[in-house]
């Protein structure tokens, strides 16, 4: 059997349903079955992905398997599985709960000639889906690098390595910033990225929770180590809202550390038997302000009783920021700068 052109990686973790679903698009590819290959990495989760993955490789026409890890690890060290037992030229990257177009490979492929990595144009699908207590990814311009669509050449990984298993705390199951990391890394050794505005798949929002932005909140604690590995470029690439034509950095941290700073001063104002009244008004506007960052993914419906639901969310989810960024501390000491974990071996 010849080599395929390009190989498909996905890492899962107790999301069969939703993979079923990205594995059916797979086997819809425009791209002739025999030039790609599909692997999925069972992060070892306690649902039936591996049975079902096994199953479905038999009525496929395409080639497919399952690679299941004994202890969960993360999606990067999934992924870093994925790729090393991958076999093609080009790495494909996509999530489980994705759907891919029937024109994503092909498209991908084509974009990739003559750039080393391509980042793919991300949708959302369903948007009346969205609520303050849901999760969606959008990348429809360049400069997100999510991992939920991108094409890499092989050589990349032999030139700036695998994901950095760093990210991810086995205690919370947390993860954030692998993604960011591993694409910071390749922006530095200046290899040549495009978008393929072509290469689409459908992210639809993840189920409502209240839990998830309090989820949410906690993964800032893996930030620290993203300014530890790459403390030069780090801002430019990450947390980066457009409104109005205007870039602003990091504007949600800010907001947070603005929204904490407004009610600490107002207790110090309090307590001094000074006016209050300029921190007040100082921290209603951060806290309007995190509302509305909240609900902005919802369009016209923000103003709605159910983008009002966000506002307890809003004062609260500052206070679990804060908190994440104190476990990075303990979960990232300054010694770990020059560190490089151990799953970052190069593919072969």
């Amino acid at each position: 059997m010849s080599c395929p052109r390009v190989s498909v990686v996905i890492p899962a973790y107790n999301s069969w349903p939703l993979l079923e679903i990205c594995l059916r698009k797979l086997g819809e590819q425009t791209l002739p079955h025999d030039q790609y290959e599909v692997i999925v990495v069972d992060d070892a989760g306690s649902d039936k992905t591996s049975t079902e993955v096994e199953q479905l490789a038999r009525r496929v026409g395409f080639s497919m398997r399952c690679i299941r890890h004994q202890v969960n690890a993360g999606p990067g060290a999934a992924r870093n599985t994925g790729i090393q037992a991958s076999s093609a030229e080009v790495v494909a990257l996509v999530d489980a709960d994705t759907e891919p177009y029937s024109t994503w490979l092909e498209e991908g492929l084509k974009a990739i000639e003559g750039f080393d990595v391509a980042e793919g144009y991300t949708e959302i699908g369903s948007e009346e889906l969205i609520t303050p207590f849901t999760h969606q990814t959008q990348n429809v311009s360049p400069g997100g690098f999510p991992t939920c669509n991108m094409f890499l050449r092989r050589s990349v990984f032999r030139e700036v390595g695998l994901f950095d298993t760093r990210f991810y705390d086995p205690a919370t199951r947390i993860h954030f910033r692998e993604d960011t990391e591993l694409a910071l890394r390749i922006i530095e050794r200046g290899l040549g990225i495009t978008f393929a505005e072509h290469a689409r798949v459908v992210h639809r929002p993840l189920s409502p929770s209240w839990k998830r932005p309090i989820r949410l909140a906690m993964r800032y604690r893996h930030d620290r180590l993203l300014r530890q590995l790459h403390p030069q470029i780090c801002g430019e690439w990450h947390d980066v809202y457009e409104i109005l034509g205007r870039r602003f950095k990091r504007l949600r941290q800010k907001l947070y550390w603005s929204y904490l700073g407004g009610l600490a001063a107002m207790g110090v104002l309090a307590l001094s038997s000074l006016p209050v009244w300029p921190a007040a008004v100082w921290t209603v506007g951060c806290f309007l302000a995190i509302w509305g960052l909240h609900v902005r993914a919802m369009g016209r419906r923000a103003i709605s009783l159910q983008g009002l639901t966000a506002a307890p969310l809003a004062a609260v989810v500052p206070f679990v920021f804060a908190w994440s960024v104190a476990a990075g501390v303990r979960l990232h000491p300054s010694s770990q700068r020059g560190g490089r974990s151990t799953e970052r071996s190069e593919a072969t």
